[in-house]
């Protein structure tokens, strides 16, 4: 199995075998309960990353995790305990979600990341057919446009944190990331969502990333953008990065660069919005103004009860669905980036902490 396309036949080799260990000790947890442990991401589809570290080749990826049992479950805490291991030994994070059951697979929503899943995955330990066997059969058809939206919504929050800490880095040399590579490797999966909610919006996006560039090189000249030119060359810098990081410049891109990515954002939101929706927005602020739902699905009857019951506990009176709002008000923060201003960084941490509740 290739896990890195940078990484030799040796480091690919010893990655399987962690991954072999990680999940026998996995599975002698709850054996009677296991069914598969499966890997996603970029080292699922053989796309990860691999970098020098100490002269050495390493993972440089999170490790996605899903553990599929035979009963509803929380992932239990003796598990936790074998993850955290694992990322003490690697230095990367080591993620099992909330573990799944054959009935979650078959009702997989028509969703990115359960298309991203079953196209590209590893079954480290158990039926290596399980997935496509049991996923609907909606998950090989184009997804719908709103995916394009929560693409955009989930990697510019990433930018937007971007922004806070090169800012905050800039004003105090002294100021720690929450890692090394955190502003560099936002933009560039900023950068990736860029061309990708592009191929969402026009029903033509596929999971392998070599696929993926191919395709906006074909639809580059058919999409009616001012800077599509830009975008498709970020996009693959991107794919670059997201397989071999160090061939970017090692250091964090400046301010100015993410200021530049923020307004390219803005364009791709405005530009795949006014697709989806056949509305028109004279500018970012008049789309954050317009109370239009983005989402109806999260606006069906059933749910509004939901709705407002999760508004009340925010101390809003509200049908709409939260992430609603955070639709909004990122098209705000990042038309309009002042990360000087401390009335801007308050918002952006007030959409922060609603973002990491409904992202």
């Amino acid at each position: 199995m290739t896990f890195s396309q940078a990484g030799s036949p040796e480091f690919n080799q010893r990655v399987g075998e962690i991954l072999d260990n990680l999940a026998q000790e996995v599975k002698k947890e709850i054996p009677s309960h296991f069914i598969a442990l499966v890997l996603a991401g970029g080292y699922g589809r053989g796309e990860g990353a691999c970098v020098l570290r100490h002269g050495s080749q390493s993972l440089y990826n999170d490790l996605d995790l899903f553990l599929i049992v035979n009963t509803p479950m929380a992932v239990p805490e003796s598990i936790r305990s074998i993850t955290h291991g694992y990322e003490k030994q690697l230095g990367i994070e080591v993620d099992i979600g909330k573990p799944l059951t054959i009935k979650d697979i078959k009702s997989f929503p028509h969703q990115l990341m359960w298309q991203d899943l079953l196209d590209g995955h590893y079954v480290i330990l158990g039926d290596s057919d399980i997935l496509k066997r049991n996923a609907p059969d909606y998950l090989s058809k184009p997804l719908p446009h709103v995916e394009a939206l929560r693409l955009l919504l989930n990697r510019g929050s990433g930018l937007l944190q971007a922004l806070m800490q090169s800012h905050l880095l800039a004003v105090d040399a002294r100021h720690t990331l929450p890692d090394a590579d955190f502003i560099r490797r936002n933009r560039a999966k900023c950068m990736l969502a860029l061309g990708d909610s592009l191929l969402i919006s026009y029903g033509v996006y596929t999971p392998p990333l070599a696929k993926r560039t191919l395709a906006l090189q074909e639809q580059a000249e058919k999409i009616p953008m001012a800077h599509m030119d830009v975008i498709q060359q970020l996009f693959q810098q991107a794919a670059e990065f997201k397989v071999r990081p160090d061939s970017l410049p090692t250091e964090q891109p400046p301010l100015p660069v993410l200021l530049e990515t923020a307004s390219l954002w803005v364009e791709v939101l405005l530009h795949t919005e006014a697709n989806r929706t056949k509305r028109q927005w004279a500018s970012p602020q008049a789309y954050s103004h317009d109370l239009f739902i983005r989402e109806p699905e999260q606006h069906t009857p059933r749910r509004l009860v939901r709705n407002l019951v999760r508004n009340a506990q925010r101390k809003r009176i509200s049908f709409h669905y939260p992430r609603e709002r955070l639709y909004r008000q990122l098209s705000r923060l990042l038309s309009q980036p002042h990360p000087e201003q401390k009335a801007w960084m308050r918002e952006a941490q007030e959409f922060l902490s609603l973002w990491r509740q409904y992202n």
